[in-house]
Order: structure tokens, then C-alpha cells, then sequence
């Protein structure tokens, strides 16, 4: 049997105003923009594949070059219309979550941060646990995907909700463990016309522990309930492709400082709509705009309650293997609260966080 073995890595610079973003001194300028991983993959039967994939990443204080098996799989595919997987398996959600590591597929160098925030990343990628999936045609009406999945949530002593939660405020946390059990699913539509529809469910029962940083005290969060609700679609035609997507988040949590629990209740909404352009065979260009509201409840004016981000993009394919883009953001809002976070933390930004940013990203990468 064949053995695949494929790799990336890219690297990036960022520069913005005062505001420091993504953990990174990007006021100054900042080269900690780093990941790559590795993965290898065989058929042990004509049903049957097998493969891995290790994955790393440093940007600012989030992975910290710390490697992590990102996928290991074993997937036994009985006919078209099912299959299943098992394992430490990517999340199917929406159009770019399972694939949001692999730069070299997208125009862009920092995808929406309203549905795919860097600092969020672990919170949706993977599972470990099980999928069954599989594809149905229709005559005249096109084929029918789905995926239906169960697993837990994989840790990361890194990601954006445990590094907002870090601090010297009296509510200031310290997790030592922050997961649970999720599953879900996704139904999508090709049309014949070369469209694509979907939608995606996850249900998320999220526990945390830790210790209060000032206290010293244990601490404690149990959801009672954390819904996700993710609408998509896609369509592209003579090189010129446009994705839409909306997600809706409500989480009811119980947060126990004391003995006596505080409820928290929030109601995220977050879209974008993004369209891009190849000009030719090494040229691309694109734009989004971004929208995220941190709780559809309360008043979103205030710049700590929302984050627009519209972007411009450029990439150039230098070689079959090798890739660069730069992009520009201009960003209004600054949600810094722990569940809310999108790029911006108080202990970055101690002279405090303007509310428009002005970001440049430059990225190149490989892949082979």
C-alpha cells in the first residue's frame, strides 16, 4: 500500500497601532506568527485509511510551540452513503472549520475572526470520539453530505478563553482543566448549478476548574446549556467565489467562585461575508467584512460589546509549493471579556485598547 506523507508551515508578520493583538506585540511589529505540521496516511483496504497529523504553532502566547496531535484517525467508508471514522477527529462545522489550519487554501491570511478567531481555534477543530457520514446524489437535484459526530473536547492549556481568564482582577482564574462532551452534526447541499448550502448543530456540555488567581480559592463553571447554530453557503463561478456564513452561540453557564453560584447567560451572533477573485494563476485577491456581537441581548454599540472587521487581501502563488499574502484590517470594537475575546486582552494593552485597530498581516507559506 501507498504511503502519503504531506507537510506546511508558513510564517507571518503583523503591525498595527497602539492596540497589540493576538497576544503579540503587534504595536512594535511582530514575527510571532508561526505554525506547521505534518501528517502521514495510508489505505490498509480499499475501505479502510488510517493517518495522522502533528501539528504546532506559536503565535504570541497561544501554543507556545507546544505540539499537539492535531487528527488520528481510522476510517472505514462501507459504501458512498456511509461511513465511519473514529479517533481524535476534525470538527465538521461550517465551510472552513476542519480546514482552517491549511493557509495555503485560502486567500487569506487571517480568516473571519467573528466565526474562525485564532484564539479560539481549539474550542471547535477536533473531537475525540466518532463521526458517521456520508454522501447521497439525487438526480436532477444534487448530492446530499452529511456528518453526525460525538467526542471530547481536547485540551489546551493555551487558547483564548484560558488566557483572558488570566489576570490580577478579584475574578481573575487559573484553569487547570476547561472541556467536555460534544456532538453534533452537518447537512450540506451541492446544487447541480455549483452551489453550496449547509448548516451545522453542535450541543457542548463545557466544565471548568482552576483556582482563583488573587484568592487563592478553588473554583468551578458547569453549562447547563451551550448551543451552536451555524448557517453557510458558497458559491463560485469563472474564478470568482463568495462565502456567507452566520453562527449563533447561547451558553447558560453557572460560574461557582463561592458556594453559591453566579449565572452567566450569553447570546453570541457572528457573520461575515467574504468574496474573493483569481485573476490568473498566481494571483488572487479577496475582501470580507466581519461582524461579532458579543450578546445579542444587550446593547451592542459600545465598542466592548461587538467587532467589526473589514479586510483586504492580496496573495501571489510564487511557486507550485511556495505562497505569499498580505492584508490590511481595519477593525472596530474591542470585546475583551474571557468569553467573548477576539484578539484583544487587557494584559496586552495596558495603556488601554483604542476602538479602531489598523492591522497589516503579511504571511508566507508552504506546503507539499
Amino acid at each position: 500500500r501507498d504511503v502519503q506523507i504531506h507537510s506546511f508551515a508558513s510564517q507571518g508578520f503583523m503591525y498595527s497601532n497602539q492596540n497589540n493583538f493576538l497576544s503579540m506585540p503587534t504595536s512594535q511589529g511582530s514575527f510571532a506568527f508561526t505554525d506547521g505540521g505534518a501528517n502521514i496516511s495510508t489505505q490498509l483496504t480499499d475501505k479502510f485509511r488510517v493517518g495522522a497529523q502533528l501539528y504546532i504553532r506559536n503565535v504570541g502566547e497561544l501554543g507556545n510551540w507546544r505540539p499537539e496531535l492535531d487528527w488520528a484517525l481510522g476510517d472505514y467508508r462501507f459504501t458512498s452513503w456511509f461511513g465511519i471514522r473514529g479517533g481524535r477527529v476534525k470538527t465538521t462545522l461550517g465551510l472552513f472549520n476542519d480546514i482552517q489550519d491549511m493557509d495555503s487554501l485560502h486567500t487569506f491570511a487571517l480568516l473571519p475572526e467573528s466565526i474562525y478567531p485564532v484564539d479560539w481555534r481549539t474550542a471547535t477543530i477536533a473531537h475525540d470520539g466518532g463521526d458517521v457520514y456520508g454522501t447521497i446524489g439525487v438526480k436532477h437535484v444534487g448530492t446530499f453530505s452529511y456528518t453526525g459526530y460525538a467526542g471530547m473536547r481536547p485540551q489546551d492549556p493555551t487558547q483564548g478563553y484560558i488566557l483572558a481568564s488570566k489576570g490580577t482582577s478579584s475574578t481573575s482564574i487559573d484553569y487547570s482543566y476547561l472541556g467536555g462532551l460534544q456532538a453534533g452534526g452537518d447537512l450540506r447541499w451541492t446544487t447541480p448549478f455549483g452551489a453550496l448550502f449547509g448548516a451545522s448543530y453542535r450541543d457542548q456540555d463545557l466544565n471548568g476548574r482552576g483556582t482563583m488567581v488573587v484568592s487563592g480559592l478553588p473554583y468551578h463553571q458547569t453549562t447547563t446549556a451551550d448551543e451552536l447554530v451555524q448557517y453557510y453557503g458558497q458559491y463560485e463561478i469563472k474564478g470568482f467565489q463568495i462565502d456567507v456564513e452566520y453562527r449563533r452561540n447561547t451558553r447558560d453557564s453557572n460560574l461557582y467562585r463561592t458556594e453559591t453560584p453566579t449565572k452567566s447567560i450569553v447570546d453570541t451572533r457572528a457573520w461575515y461575508v467574504q468574496g474573493t477573485y483569481r485573476i490568473s494563476k498566481r494571483l488572487e485577491v479577496g475582501a470580507f467584512r466581519s461582524i461579532y456581537l458579543v450578546d445579542d441581548r444587550k446593547d451592542t454599540t459600545p465598542p466592548a460589546n461587538h467587532q467589526f472587521d473589514t479586510a483586504v487581501s492580496g496573495r501571489v502563488n510564487l511557486t507550485k509549493f511556495w505562497y505569499m499574502k498580505v492584508e490590511g484590517h481595519f477593525i472596530n470594537g474591542d470585546p475583551t471579556l474571557p468569553s467573548a475575546a477576539r484578539g484583544f486582552y487587557t494584559v496586552d494593552n495596558p495603556a488601554g485598547i483604542l476602538s479602531t485597530t489598523r492591522l497589516l498581516v503579511i504571511r508566507t507559506g508552504v506546503s507539499f
